[in-house]
């Protein structure tokens, strides 16, 4: 009895150590398993990964985004990755949509969290939140309203806050005649170079997440703005107002905050074209400094954006203007301020002898400055104006000369009963100021509208 219940337990301990044994064996055999695995996927990454990426997974990546948004088509070129950096490198990158086409030169990415990505379980802002984008070449066209965004090259890094864009240009996809062949109306065209934009302080996580767009800084070095009117056409009819400015950030859904933009060493050139195919007239303002501080859709009813610009008119006249807009008004109100120093008026001849038909002869300013108030869209200020022997001559329209009867007569009749060929302070102190009065026209744009409310004042404070 005792002899048989010790064999049991003898047995039993034999029986159990022998599943213990077994277990830890094949614990140790699925751990070497895995380890091959994983030693055969490194190795198979190592010597066939570009293989794998330019043919499985960039084929994926293909259909997947075609899935996602149906009718765009994504081509990726040859791709490289580096596991040491965690550096996925692609040669050229497509996009096609129906109404634009983006292509791109090569464009290295680094520091994507690549797991949690195929992981499928973590944001894009947290995937993304070590990534640094190195872009070159980039070029974006939109062939409905012919024209194109290039992008020499573009950087930036997520955890810089930071975006850097360098060599940038808006400009048209066709020739100027082309462009305004195309509709029967007034239009504008526009081309902006800026050779380098910097962004500092930018909040990649909110801007990925959709929550906001902010910035502290936003700084564009050297750039230009070239503006061309067709103002030979007519106004369409039955448009949509241009939108004004606290109409723009209006439609902004998400908060925008940009606490400061800065430019330095611009360059404005605006340009009017009265006659198709003449010479336009054209207005500049060269060395522009300009800073905003407080742009944002957000705001107390005490919040405004100001703005601080100073130029060179034409090359001959210190420019300097002051503006503020609140951020609350539901309508169109602003404030704006500004002084022009010392300046040969003929140089104005630039501009008015082709957009208005208008020479000036003879004139200088000593100085000019303004005060404008806007409410509701109606504009009221002064303007101070002291100048001496100012005089105007009519030109032709079709030869651009001042010969002809009816010209020398509207010259004759203008300089000796319509204007007041000098303004200055009197004996006693006084003198003439002009009287700003302009009610925005729904066609006018906000540069325009500013520009024509000035211009009310500077003319009423020419004429007797």
């Amino acid at each position: 009895m005792g002899d048989t219940y010790l064999k049991n337990v003898v047995h039993g301990r034999a029986m159990k150590n022998s599943r213990s044994l077994s277990l830890a064996r094949l614990l140790a055999y699925v751990g070497l398993c895995l380890g091959a695995v994983v030693i055969a996927v490194a190795l198979l990454i190592l010597m066939f990964g570009g293989a794998i990426l330019n043919g499985y997974g960039k084929k994926k990546m293909e259909r997947a985004f075609a899935k996602a948004l149906p009718g765009c088509a994504l081509r990726i070129g040859e791709l490289d990755y580096t596991a040491s950096a965690n550096r996925l490198i692609a040669q050229s990158v497509t996009l096609s949509a129906t109404t634009s086409t983006l292509r791109a030169g090569r464009l290295s990415l680094t520091g994507v969290r690549w797991v949690r990505l195929l992981w499928g379980t973590a944001s894009l802002a947290d995937i993304l939140a070590k990534a640094s984008l190195d872009a070159a070449n980039l070029d974006v066209e939109f062939p409905r309203s012919r024209y194109g965004v290039r992008c020499a090259r573009l950087r930036a890094s997520v955890p810089g806050s930071e975006l850097i864009a360098e060599g940038t240009e808006l400009r048209p996809l066709v020739g100027d005649e082309e462009f305004f062949a195309a509709s029967a109306f007034r239009m504008t065209r526009f081309r902006v170079v800026v050779p380098e934009c910097r962004v500092l302080g930018l909040a990649y996580g909110d801007l990925l997440q959709g929550k906001s767009y902010r910035a502290r800084s936003v700084h564009l070095s050297r750039p230009s703005l070239d503006v061309l009117v067709s103002r030979y056409k007519p106004v369409e009819p039955f448009v949509k107002p241009p939108l004004m400015v606290h109409e723009a950030l209006a439609l902004i859904r998400q908060p925008l905050q940009v606490e400061s933009l800065g430019i330095t060493s611009g360059h404005l050139r605006y340009a009017e074209r009265a006659v198709a195919g003449a010479d336009p007239g054209v207005l500049t303002v060269g060395a522009m400094n300009v800073t905003v501080d407080g742009i944002t859709n957000r705001g107390e009813a005490s919040a405004v954006i100001a703005l601080r610009a100073q130029g060179e008119l034409l090359n001959a006249g210190a420019l300097k203007v002051l503006m503020t807009i609140p951020v609350a008004s539901p309508d169109l109100s602003l404030r704006y301020s500004g002084s022009l120093g010392p300046m040969d008026l003929t140089r104005l001849d630039a501009f008015l002898e082709n957009a208005e038909h208008i020479r000036i002869t003879s004139g200088s300013a000593k100085e000019l400055s303004f005060e404008i108030d806007v409410t509701a869209g109606q504009a009221r200020g002064r303007v101070r104006a002291i100048y001496k022997d100012l005089k105007i001559a009519f030109l032709d329209k079709q030869t651009g000369t001042e010969k002809g009867l009816g010209n020398r007569f509207d010259s004759f009749m203008t300089n000796a009963f319509k204007i007041r060929n000098s303004n200055a302070p009197d004996a006693s102190g006084s003198m003439k100021e002009g009287k700003v009065s302009y009610t925005r026209d729904p066609k006018n744009e906000f540069l325009q509208f500013t520009w024509f409310a000035l211009r009310s004042g500077v003319l009423d404070a020419v004429s007797l």
